[in-house]
Parts: C-alpha cells; structure tokens; sequence
C-alpha cells in the first residue's frame, strides 16, 4: 500500500509515494526488538539513508538501533507497533524531508561548516535544519553522500566545471571539509533534473514516480506486472534478494503490490508445488508481498486456487498439504486462512470447485481451530492428513500413559485384598509341632 508522502495531504493524486511502514517482532524477554522489514525501501522514497529514520526511531522512543545494511536489516530495540512507528516517521518527513516553504519532499540535505542545510529542488528555498534534535549530532557525524552532477546546469550557463567544484562535490559526499571548495555558494545553481523519457524523476538516492503507467486501466498494469514477474523468472532474478527487491519496486511502481502475490502464485507454482516444496522455497520473495497484509494473504490464497484449478488431477487431493505449508512457512495467518475456510468465493475459481478446495483442506482447517485451545507443544505436533482428522501423537501418548497408570492402580488394589486374606490361610494350615 503506498501512501502519501506528506499524509497531511490528502490528494489521492499526489505523486510523492512511499511504501507503508511493516515491522516485525522478533525475539523475547529482555532480547526482543523490531525490524523494520522495508525501511531501505522507504527511505529510497525520501532519498535519506536508511539509517537516518531508524535512527530517528530510537532518538523518540530511546531505544539502541542497530543497522545491517547489507542484509537490508533495521532494528529498533523492544517492542514497537508499525502504525505507532508510521506516525513517529511523519515527525522525521516533517523535520528532516519537506521543504519549509513548499512542503514538497524534493530536499536534499549536505553538510558544511558545523550546519545542516537542506536545499529544494521544486521551489530553490535553502534552509538549515535543527541541530537540537538527537537526529542531527549523528548526521553532522555521518553526513549524507551526495551525488550531484552540476555540469546540465552550468552548461546552460555557459559555465564550466572546474577542478576545485569538483573537489567541492567529493567532500560534501564522503566528509564534511571545505577543503578544495572555491565557492560555498555552489548549492545555490542546483536545479531539479529533467523528467527522463520513461517518466521517473532521477532525483539523489530514490526515484520520484511520475509514471505515465499508472494512466493505464488496472488489467493493463496487470498484464504488464505478469510479464514482468514472468521474465525475472526465466531470468533467474527470483532467488537472490536484489531481484526480488526489483519485482517488489516494480509491482509497488504500478501501484498492484496486494494483488502481485495472486500473479506470484500463478508464475512460481506448478503441479509440482508440493513434491518440490515450491512454497517454502520461495518464501523469502512471498513474504516481500504479504507480510503483516491480511489483504495480500488472501489474494495469494486466490492464486493458490487458480494454481490448483489448473492441475486438479494433480493438486486437488493435496489440498491440506498446500494449505499447511503456507501456514508453516508463516506466509499465511491463522486468521486469514480460517476466513478462507469458512466461505467459498467465485472471485478467483467458480464457487463450487472452490468448496472442493476447501472441503479437500478441511484436515488442516479443523487442526488451525483446535490448536487455538491447545498448549503451544500441542500445535506442534504433525497432523494426519486422511478422510477425517487423527488425533496428535502427543494426545495418544497422554492416553496410553492414562490406561497404563490405571493398570498399575487396578493391580496394587489387587495385591492388597490377596494381603488382607493370607494370614487366616495361614493359620489353618498352621502346624504347632512346625514351631
């Protein structure tokens, strides 16, 4: 779901987008803490470094933060919820992203003698931004690294770049001297590059989607993502995470990222799903589209459908084990799949082969609703898959161990009441020339 930059706007139209933040908890006790799973995805959407909002994150809640950059990992210590995140990131857009005077997003931010400066390329307004915020001490510390190419501006005034401007533009990017600069006004010839031919924005770290795509119908983006999807998998982009990054920007692009995991099913799956464990194999590239998306989930579980409809010989009876592997796998909530379960749609399938579905899926579906009253080691336990549900190797244990004592019970009540008779036995066949 993309959302509007600056959310104070609430034009449906205003084409600065990024991401909605998703965060995961992982870990507990004193060891929990929260990643935000597409932060680096965000912060190419405000051109800052990632690091700077997960910074910001800890700055307000006072908590560590840790960065792994290349395994695009961003954590925020203890346990934080990602709408109450969602809002913190507005108060680091609002101080560290839009332009003052007109509130675009189009700010890029250097360093230069002990100040942070901000720059607009939609209106040319240049500001300093707040030292006093905690924010601040770590940018001076780590300033941004700019990329800026001044050559399209000075030719057009009939300027060329010289040395020292070159210099100048190196140390704003890896340091924070002025050493080699002969003109600290240099910032103020930026100009707003030119919209490229395919309608994306080049603007520092991120993109600024201007696309005329989106002008399409929505089957035509579609059709468009499905091709998309198909070559990066003939390509062999689908295994490593750059690639699977890629198919997440473009399907985000076209603005289709909830409805992607339904063309995903159709393009990953095959009559072999199951054998080879399709699922758990690409798990790391579904979980891109649907993690903490209920919305996404069940789409995905719409493609599962059509996947299954178009090998019924094949999948039809392997329903429960699909079913149970996108749970196990944590592509699926509890939650989302007992909703599927409980009404059969002709959204994706005709209504009655989805009721076969989910009459062949019941197993499993019966599982999900008993586990919500069971121990946790209980809904670990391998289930059966048949014409009815088996009950755990877990309960069949607890059962025999039931009889058995039982038994043990029934024997020493025995023992006693033989005990109790013996001695008058005794005392008949007592012989007193035996003492």
């Amino acid at each position: 779901m993309a959302l509007n930059v600056n959310r104070a706007v609430a034009d449906p139209f205003y084409r600065y987008k990024m991401p909605k933040l998703s965060a995961k908890v992982e870990g507990k006790g004193n060891g929990i803490k929260t990643v935000i799973t597409n932060m680096f995805d965000i912060a190419k959407a405000l051109e800052r470094p990632p690091m700077y909002p997960t910074k910001y994150f800890g700055c307000e809640l006072g908590a560590q933060t840790n960065f792994d950059a290349k395994n695009e990992r961003y954590i925020v210590n203890g346990e934080h919820d990602a709408n109450k995140l969602q809002d913190i990131l507005d108060g680091f857009i609002k101080k560290f992203v839009l332009c003052k005077s007109c509130e675009n997003p189009e700010t890029q931010l250097f360093v230069r003698k002990s100040c942070i400066k901000s720059k607009c390329k939609a209106c040319g307004c240049s500001f300093d931004i707040d030292l006093k915020h905690k924010l601040s001490t770590y940018i001076m510390k780590n300033p941004p690294k700019i990329d800026v190419d001044f050559s399209k501006a000075e030719e057009k005034n009939g300027k060329k770049t010289s040395g020292a401007d070159a210099v100048a533009v190196n140390d704003i990017s890896h340091n924070n001297s002025d050493k080699g600069s002969s003109n600290d006004d240099d910032d103020d010839d930026w100009e707003p590059e030119p919209v490229e031919p395919n309608g994306m924005l080049s603007a520092g770290m991120g993109k600024l989607v201007l696309d005329k795509d989106l002008e399409k119908s929505e089957e035509q983006r579609l059709d468009m993502l499905h091709n998309f999807f198909v070559k990066a998998k003939d390509e062999g982009r689908i295994s490593d995470a750059k690639g699977q990054t890629g198919l997440r920007d473009e399907a985000e692009r076209l603005e289709l990222k909830q409805k992607a995991s339904l063309l995903l099913a159709n393009v990953l799956f095959d009559e072999k799903v199951v054998a080879d464990k399709q699922i758990s194999a690409h798990r790391n590239l579904l979980l891109r589209f649907v993690m903490n998306d209920k919305k996404a989930q069940r789409y995905l579980l719409g493609g599962i459908e059509q996947v299954i409809h178009k090998h019924t010989d094949e999948l039809l009876s392997k329903s429960a084990h699909i079913i149970k592997s996108l749970y196990d796998s944590d592509i699926c909530e509890e939650e989302v799949l007992l909703a599927w379960g409980e009404k059969p749609s002709s959204k994706y399938v005709s209504k009655s082969f989805a009721k076969k579905i989910i009459e062949n899926a019941m197993p499993v579906l019966t599982w999900l609703k008993e586990a919500e009253v069971e121990t946790e080691d209980e809904s670990d336990d391998e289930i059966a898959f048949g014409n009815e549900v088996k009950e755990s190797e877990f309960l069949r244990q607890q059962r025999e161990q039931a009889a058995k004592e039982e038994q043990q019970k029934a024997a020493s009540a025995a023992k006693a009441s033989n005990g109790a008779a013996a001695p008058a036995d005794d005392d008949e066949d007592l012989d007193i020339d035996d003492i």
